[in-house]
């Protein structure tokens, strides 16, 4: 089991590195910082992901981190921030129209990082791969609650 633990480990931080060195230009090109680019990626990829609260249930970010990161990416124009309509003291964040052109490069330089990583992969490997992360993620949830 040490093995699988190390595997993932060292690999999934290879492959976390080499994501934001993909994302680089893009973040330099639109002046964002990584936690900028990140809740950019998380508001328009995750529809269960619409407030700061849920950002932070992530545990990547601290709460201070996403809040001053709102409040940039609100400035300049990239999410828009209203009040939920059952909730009052919630808060929804979206990505604006201005943020389409961002998260179309991202999605294109996403979508090539995942063909070169998963190149000789099959569809039924993938298939099993997801089946076995959905358990391992169920397993972690489950201990850490």
């Amino acid at each position: 089991m040490q093995e699988i633990e190390s595997l993932m480990m060292i690999n999934l931080n290879k492959f976390r590195k080499l994501n934001e060195r993909k994302l680089e230009n893009v973040m330099k090109k639109y002046d964002l910082r990584k936690i900028d680019m990140d809740i950019i990626i998380c508001l328009a990829t995750y529809k269960d992901m619409r407030t700061a609260k849920d950002i932070a249930s992530m545990e990547v970010f601290t709460k201070g981190h996403i809040s001053q990161s709102i409040k940039r990416l609100r400035e300049r124009g990239y999410i828009t921030v209203s009040q939920d309509e059952n909730d009052m003291r919630m808060q929804i964040l979206e990505v604006s129209e201005s943020t389409k052109a961002i998260i179309n490069e991202v999605s294109a330089i996403k979508e090539a990082l995942e063909k070169s990583v998963f190149d000789g992969v099959t569809e039924q490997e993938l298939e099993t791969m997801k089946e076995v992360f959905r358990k391992i993620c169920g397993n972690i949830n489950g201990i850490v609650g």
